[in-house]
């Protein structure tokens, strides 16, 4: 095996080791010495936006353990100053089956200016949503609509040994709809998170080295995380 593909398998499990991001050089230069860098993605800012419908029934999948749960998402890459003309934005259907996962991607183009400055009531936002509806399978219908803004950093490695796909998360923060929480300030978790991702979702030998310094296989949902302190008022 000389490199993983790319593409996502169609259904993978992926785990979770959370941390603070004061572990972050003990986790790059760890991963740095075992991993290879992924070749198809360099290091970069994640950009997502959430939706959900009036009731939050995405949320409250999450939060009560439902073996099957949905995320839909509109997601771009790159800090707002490197956006230039109109930028490749991937319009996100996943489900999860128990720590398994199946995801629908479709993507079209947003011009640079709108992804910088739009505000999460801007009704282009769902419309993205119903001109791919066919492509998405219709599971998004109009009661979908932008929640709250998630970016992050984030560095990817492909584990050749394990035939795992890792990345790690940090400078995780949210910025709230308005329209649905009016009072909530935005949001920086301060929180680490390096995902694996594999066929069987046993973690990598190497990880074990993750525990020993103190982070924790565990459940961690950046959208459920933001949504509980937003609705909570909690920065």
């Amino acid at each position: 095996m000389f490199g993983l593909s790319s593409a996502e398998p169609d259904l993978v499990n992926e785990r979770k080791f959370v941390g603070g991001e004061t572990d972050l050089p003990f986790v790059l230069s760890l991963l740095d010495a075992r991993l290879l860098p992924d070749r198809w993605h360099e290091a970069d800012r994640v950009n997502s936006v959430y939706f959900d419908t009036p009731g939050f029934s995405a949320l409250a999948e999450k939060d009560n353990g439902d073996n099957l749960k949905r995320k839909v998402r509109a997601r771009w890459y790159g800090p707002p100053e490197r956006l230039r003309g109109d930028v490749p934005v991937f319009l996100e259907l996943k489900c999860r089956i128990g720590s398994a996962r199946r995801k629908v991607r479709v993507e079209t183009r947003v011009s640079a200016g709108f992804l910088r400055s739009a505000p999460l009531s801007d009704p282009a936002w769902p419309e993205l949503f119903a001109a791919n509806a066919a492509a998405l399978g219709d599971a998004v219908g109009p009661a979908w609509a932008p929640v709250c803004r998630i970016e992050y950093d984030r560095v990817r490695y492909n584990d050749l040994e394990g035939g795992s796909r890792v990345s790690v998360d940090w400078r995780i923060r949210a910025v709230p709809n308005e329209d649905v929480f009016p009072w909530a300030p935005p949001v920086a978790l301060g929180a680490l998170v390096c995902e694996f991702k594999n066929r069987g979702g046993d973690p990598p030998r190497w990880a074990e080295a993750l525990h020993r310094a103190g982070l924790r296989l565990r459940s961690f949902s950046k959208y459920g995380e933001c949504m509980r302190r937003m609705s909570s008022g909690i920065p």
